[in-house]
């Protein structure tokens, strides 16, 4: 897909809390722009202190700084200083205390942080001390036959997690509709039974689609998916939503709204936090940009086919059941392909927007209703795993395919 500047008009728009649809704010003027340099890079392939595996969380305490490397595979979390002096390792494949089962969260949580497996959460201390484990609530709390996936665990007791179903089940692959939208849940227990709440309803379309070549069921995903995205935030017990379609959002336009997922006095659950409608300089999405990634997709989804007129073959039906299933949104490319909640409480935003090289993302307060977003330019190999005020965190792989957790100090663009 060819890369082009897009225009840096941007403007921003405040919501209040209250129904109805976000009105807009009047034109701001274009924030200021930002670049990264260089400063921190985790792991000595030559000495050999950290050589990192697929790294598949990494979050950054905002108390002290400190680097928490979580490594799924390997059952690890590693602990470090931004500078790169390793301060503890926790976990180890098993199902006993402060073993893990392919753990893929890490939360922080006054004195103490959990480690999310597929099975329970593990509390340490900072010191990296075992506390305390709290297992999945029960399996019959499921929804329609279906267990839940929980996520995230509130500091009340609350656990959040949305149904899993398999994506076969969710497109309707043996005889049923398609699943529109699934029910983000927060269960807690209370007067010695459960309660299960619904904190929304997140619309699942257009998200991924059924391949079948040579025999092979994928799943890929859409390439210019407009289905609503969500992430959990355990401390302020809250979900926090994305969403870049809907009658009320024009071309380039998205809406973040913060939903409650734990009760208390103040709010129930599903009660709106924050709310905020952005407006970005819409990017058409042309007829070359799709069969560009219809043909990106058909390489990479049937490369290990045979060569000959067999594989050319199979090739054709491949990138004809691609061109059939894209979802194609409408004549410009959603305003948001993804978003980060960083541990500082932004919100991390990627466009489809580029320059050169640079992939162009936006950085929002939370909470904040008015101020313009900060415009950051990243390398397009760097993804946002978490951020501060200082710097962007993510992971960087040599030539030789060793992975470095680095440390991008944030600058004004000149």
């Amino acid at each position: 897909m060819a890369r082009s500047r897009p225009g840096l008009a941007l403007l921003a728009a405040a919501l209040a809390a209250a129904c109805g649809d976000p009105p807009s704010e009047p034109a701001r003027p274009p924030p200021e722009e930002w670049q990264t340099e260089p400063h921190y890079r985790i792991g000595d392939a030559v000495r050999g202190d950290a050589l990192f595996g697929i790294v598949p969380y990494l979050r950054v305490n905002p108390r002290d700084g400190r680097v928490f490397v979580l490594e799924a595979y390997d059952n690890l979390l590693s602990v470090w200083t931004p500078s790169g002096e390793r301060l503890f390792t926790v976990g180890r494949a098993g199902e006993g205390p402060g073993d893990f089962m392919m753990p893929y969260r890490v939360h922080f949580e006054g004195s103490r942080f959990y480690v999310r497996d597929q099975s329970k959460f593990t509390y340490f201390s900072y010191s990296g001390a075992l506390l305390g484990t709290v297992p999945n609530p029960p399996t019959s709390l499921g929804y329609q036959g279906f267990h839940l996936k929980i996520d995230a665990l509130t500091a009340d007791g609350s656990f959040l997690g949305r149904p899993s179903m398999g994506a076969s089940v969710e497109l309707g692959l043996f005889g049923d509709d398609p699943i529109d939208s699934l029910p983000v849940f927060s269960v807690r227990e209370s007067g010695g039974g459960w309660v299960r709440d619904v904190v929304y309803w997140d619309d699942i379309r257009n998200t991924f689609f059924a391949l079948t070549y040579n025999g092979w069921l994928t799943f890929p995903g859409q390439p210019f998916p407009d289905a609503e995205q969500y992430e959990l935030d355990p401390g302020a017990g809250s979900v926090v939503v994305s969403r870049v379609a809907g009658e009320h959002l024009g071309p380039g336009e998205a809406e973040l709204f913060e939903l409650s997922a734990v009760a208390d006095g103040a709010r129930s659950v599903g009660d709106t936090v924050w709310r905020r409608r952005l407006a970005f300089e819409p990017l058409r999405l042309t007829p070359e940009m799709v069969e560009a990634e219809v043909d990106r997709m058909t390489e990479r989804h049937v490369r290990r086919v045979e060569e000959g007129e067999a594989g050319a073959r199979v090739r054709a039906s491949a990138r004809k059941d691609i061109e059939k299933s894209i979802h194609v949104p409408g004549e410009h490319l959603p305003a948001v392909k993804t978003f980060t909640m960083a541990s500082s409480g932004q919100v991390w935003i990627l466009s489809h927007e580029t320059l050169d090289t640079l992939d162009v993302w936006y950085s929002v307060e939370r909470g904040d209703d008015g101020s313009p977003p900060r415009r950051v330019l990243l390398p397009d190999w760097l993804f946002v795993h978490d951020a501060t005020d200082t710097h962007v965190w993510g992971v960087w792989r040599d030539e030789l395919d060793i992975n470095y957790v680095v440390g991008r100090r944030l600058v004004p663009r000149s």
